[in-house]
């Protein structure tokens, strides 16, 4: 049983939440102080890009997880969640990293590059993990409520 999609949105939206705070920090600290609008453009590039990373890691990689990837994955849900989240960072490392290596000129020693990877990594397990525990399955308690009236009857 897969979780509900509206419980999914609302958790993507706290877990996405968790998500842009721990990507604040972990930037601000490998670039040794803390972010600006300006360091992304201005606010004119960096709201939309905030606005798009809300509307999909609240609405469209919740929803991707409930019906397209949750059957597939083993274990509890928080597991299925923190299995998703390591997906999704295999997909950022391969697909989305090469395209920012002329943003990312700035880090240019192997440890910090070390640091920004192994630090996605946990943020990507960090929006996984409580995706899955917040979403969770949906309960079968009402199932079980009719199959007792039915008996009771």
């Amino acid at each position: 049983m897969r979780p509900h999609p509206g419980k999914a949105i609302v958790a993507g939206f706290a877990a996405t939440t968790a998500m842009m705070l721990a990507l604040y920090v972990l930037v601000s600290v490998l670039a040794g102080e803390p972010l600006r609008s300006d360091m992304f453009g201005g606010a004119v590039a960096w709201m939309p890009a905030m606005v798009l990373q809300l509307v999909n890691g609240s609405i469209t990689l919740p929803l991707i997880y409930v019906y397209l990837v949750f059957r597939f994955l083993p274990g509890e849900p928080w597991i299925r969640g923190a299995l998703w989240g390591v997906i999704l960072w295999c997909l950022t490392e391969i697909l989305v990293m090469p395209l920012m290596q002329n943003a990312m000129s700035s880090v240019t020693s192997i440890g910090a590059t070390a640091v920004l990877v192994i630090g996605l990594l946990l943020v990507f397990l960090v929006y996984g993990t409580l995706l899955g525990w917040l979403a969770g399955v949906e309960s079968q308690r009402s199932g079980r409520l009719q199959e007792g009236e039915r008996l009771a009857a």
